[in-house]
């Protein structure tokens, strides 16, 4: 049998971090830090974690989940799980995944009445798992993210990941780094504040809305997850010309955004900053990057997707997204907003 229990006001956070380090699919978003950087944008944070029953009951969870929530009126309850649930604990083999599942739906209080829900999980998809989530949840009708990603094992030498490169992304990494570019890493709030500006020079020529990437956000970002956050980039003439955000848990890291200017991308800058992003990950101890957002067979995707392929990284479909909800018409209403407004959430 498997007990939900709320700890939003029991565990610390060192105590949150500590037991979804042990996970395997352990991923930032559902740290502690980053339910308090969705605090700031009006989310709710609320943790839950579940124990199986037996002699080994308290040898730590078998399943973690952190749902961001927000109230709308009529007392309609919207709760947003990235990343989670977490449940590939040493001990969740000795647990009945269909049981963990319908018991957080049900426990959690999401999915009931005026209630909607959606998680979005982080482990890699197969038919049966795909199934199993089925019995429990529906695929959404609108997504907020892609569902596939390249993932780069970060545990080989420079040399092997470079040798693993398309010919092509090794001639481009050569030629970007005898450019004249500066390369730094690091966090302070100049770099961040470049990043800002780089980032949001970017999205006016694209026409694209800032993604939760303006300057004020990054702030509040970076205040939350402190040394996890890490920018590379590279300076021409003092100027951020290209630059990488990418954000770090217990040995993982997610490639978060990106951007270049118009000079970055005549001498190929981007190819060298992935480069050198992979040298200083692999100095912090980091094993592993998720390249993120990739979009098989989307036409409007086909450069992103050739150039996050390209570094020889494994293809990777995630479980995804799914959802539950308390009423047809509340699924409908959220999938519009989500369809309107999802990437600023």
């Amino acid at each position: 049998m498997v007990t939900w229990e709320e700890v939003s006001e029991t565990w610390s956070r060192e105590q949150w971090d500590r037991s979804l380090g042990a996970a395997e699919d352990r991923n930032v978003f559902q740290t502690y830090a980053w339910g308090e950087y969705k605090r700031t944008s009006g989310w709710l944070p609320s943790r839950w974690a579940a124990k199986g029953s037996g002699p080994a009951s308290g040898d730590g969870p078998v399943a973690m989940v952190q749902l961001l929530c927000k109230s709308f009126p009529g007392t309609v309850k919207v709760a947003w799980a990235p990343g989670g649930p977490v449940h590939q604990f040493p001990r969740s083999a000795d647990c009945d995944l269909a049981e963990v599942l319908a018991s957080m739906r049900d426990r959690c209080g999401i999915g009931t009445g005026l209630s909607y829900g959606r998680l979005c999980s982080y482990r890699p998809g197969t038919d049966a798992l795909d199934a199993l989530f089925g019995r429990i949840f529906r695929k959404p009708g609108v997504t907020l993210t892609s569902g596939h990603t390249v993932r780069l094992d970060l545990t080989r030498t420079l040399d092997q990941l470079m040798g693993g490169m398309k010919a092509k992304h090794r001639y481009y990494v050569k030629q970007a780094l005898a450019e004249r570019i500066d390369w730094v890493a690091g966090n302070d709030a100049g770099m961040v504040g470049e990043f800002a500006r780089l980032y949001e020079e970017m999205a006016g020529r694209k026409g694209l809305r800032l993604a939760a990437s303006s300057l004020e956000d990054l702030i509040r970002l970076r205040e939350s997850l402190g040394e996890r956050l890490l920018i590379v980039a590279g300076l021409a003439d003092g100027r951020m010309t290209t630059a990488c955000l990418v954000l770090i848990f217990n040995g993982k890291a997610f490639y978060w955004r990106a951007a270049t200017d118009p000079a970055g991308r005549e001498v190929s800058a981007s190819y060298a900053m992935v480069y050198l992003l992979l040298e200083q990950l692999q100095k912090l101890g980091v094993t592993e990057l998720d390249l993120g957002g990739v979009v098989p067979g989307a036409e409007a995707m086909a450069g992103v997707n050739h150039f996050k392929q390209g570094f020889g990284g494994e293809p990777v479909r995630y479980l995804g997204e799914w959802e539950w909800a308390g009423s047809s018409w509340l699924r409908w209403g959220v999938n519009l907003a989500i369809r309107l407004w999802g990437d600023q959430i």
